[in-house]
């Protein structure tokens, strides 16, 4: 959700949510107290209490370093579930449980979180009051946010790449020359440099005010867009800059995997709320995936997204920011809310795995100086969702669906799978080429997970057919296969 302005009004934009982490502080045991070392020599351990840190691999893969919970429970050879090993150590050793005030993850994730401020010229034809006509430039901005998933060095030039809706740089024909609707004055702000790049910004909007023509004078960042799709919601911009931003805080989000979300799970939300600049709120997930339906940025159809729902605090300005984890892992990317009367706390993010699979397709759809766009593979079927069971799993609660063919298209319709698939085959997983299998728990990760295909792919798809296993191959050689999204 965005909000325009003309020359004169304050400009806000869509906000998205976050979530405050709670953890346990530093250990700090009592000198009776049994330790993980002492349980493992219990369970037959031989060694010194060194030798056997260094034979523990932490989540980064350092022997002896970053150990977790989970990692030291595996270890000690501790004898019933993680829950009963903690439980334990918290009895032996007084741990001290408290909320955990983690600044320094925060600060991390802030900084990869940027201010994006788009600027949209439209030339229109006015009369005066001697009734001769005239062409004027109208002048508008708008405002939102976005996150840095990759930064590199080029020459002198550090280049930053930025993930951020569509409707926030995108204008349309009523605010814009351009034809593809997308402003051509587009400046993006690091956390706390919206004062440093101030050169005569009277009302706070992004641009100069001794004029109608808003160019290089800008007063932030420069960026240009590399590519995107409005049915994604998804645009990539690109900054490249050798004077501030190698000096700068500015650093590329941590990737999460938004598949392994569950709900309950505490989140950050970062962005610049209400156009005032990058703020944080927090929440938890309400839903780890649902789909929603909203009317199109271009305003001429429906568009239906998948996304994450929150209940961390929404406003507007906070478009294409960042949805991140307790562990400081962007997960999601915020795009819209539910405005409804009476409706609270209803905030949503597109997850963070399929939005690095959209990215990845345009990035490879991107003709040398070309805007690019999403290539999405035909296969020519239909799904249907026939069962949806969910179990608690290591105290999360984890669903497993069942979908299969209802529908195989034939004639203009027909795709790559056409001959291939059978009515009621159900779909458990795939290959691309040469890659690794996938199997499908939800019906979203085959829809998603289909992104990832490029033309000459040859997809090898698992299917039970008659509640037998039976592999279908698919070659996706011709253009028709693939329909485009800008």
């Amino acid at each position: 959700m965005k909000m325009r302005k003309r020359r004169v009004a304050s400009i806000t934009l869509a906000v998205l949510t976050c979530v405050s982490t709670v953890g346990l502080s530093s250990c700090f045991q009592k000198e009776e107290a049994i330790t993980a070392y002492e349980i493992a020599v219990e369970n037959g351990f031989e060694g010194t209490e060194q030798e056997w840190l260094s034979s523990l691999k932490g989540n980064t893969g350092a022997d002896g370093a970053d150990l977790t919970v989970q990692d030291l429970y595996e270890a000690s050879g501790f004898e019933g579930t993680l829950e009963e090993f903690i439980d334990y150590y918290m009895t032996e050793m007084d741990f001290p449980v408290q909320e955990d005030n983690d600044t320094e993850t925060i600060a991390k994730n802030t900084s990869s979180v940027v201010t994006i401020c788009a600027g949209f010229q439209k030339s229109i034809i006015v009369r005066d009051r001697w009734g001769r006509y005239q062409t004027q430039t109208k002048v508008s901005a708008s405002e939102g946010s976005g996150v840095i998933y990759k930064m590199e060095t080029n020459g002198e030039y550090t280049e930053a790449y930025i993930i951020t809706n569509y409707h926030v740089v995108y204008g349309g024909s009523a605010y814009t020359d351009n034809e593809n609707g997308i402003s051509s004055d587009m400046y993006v702000y690091t956390y706390g440099a919206r004062e440093l790049f101030t050169k005569g910004d009277e009302d706070d909007d992004g641009y100069l005010d001794d004029g109608a023509t808003m160019g290089d004078e800008g007063d932030g960042l420069r960026a240009t867009l590399v590519g995107g799709a409005m049915d994604y919601d998804i645009a990539i911009l690109k900054v490249s800059d050798k004077d501030y931003l190698p000096k700068s805080a500015a650093s590329a989000a941590t990737l999460g995997n938004s598949d392994e979300v569950t709900l309950g799970e505490k989140a950050f939300a970062i962005g610049n709320a209400n156009g005032h600049g990058i703020s944080v709120t927090s929440g938890a997930i309400s839903v780890e995936s649902e789909t929603i339906t909203m009317t199109s940025t271009d305003v001429k159809r429906t568009v239906t997204y998948r996304v994450m729902r929150t209940d961390a605090a929404i406003n507007a300005g906070n478009s294409g920011g960042g949805l991140f984890n307790a562990q400081g892992e962007l997960i999601g990317i915020t795009n819209a809310k539910n405005i409804q009367d009476q409706t609270d706390n209803m905030g949503y993010a597109l997850p963070i795995t399929k939005v690095k699979f959209i990215i990845d397709n345009i990035l490879s759809n991107t003709p040398n100086g070309q805007t690019g766009y999403v290539m999405r593979p035909w296969l020519g079927i239909e799904t249907y969702l026939q069962s949806s069971v969910a179990s608690l799993v290591d105290g999360k609660l984890e669903i497993k669906e069942t979908f299969l063919v209802n529908k195989v298209l034939s004639d203009e319709q027909a795709g790559a799978g056409a001959g291939k698939f059978e009515y009621m085959d159900i779909i458990t997983g795939m290959k691309i080429g040469d890659g690794d299998w996938f199997t499908f728990d939800r019906k979203y990760q085959f829809e998603d997970r289909m992104l990832n295909i490029r033309k000459g792919d040859t997809v090898v798809f698992k299917v039970l057919r008659e509640n037998v296993e039976t592999e279908v191959s698919v070659a996706f050689d011709k253009d028709e296969y693939f329909i485009q999204y800008a």
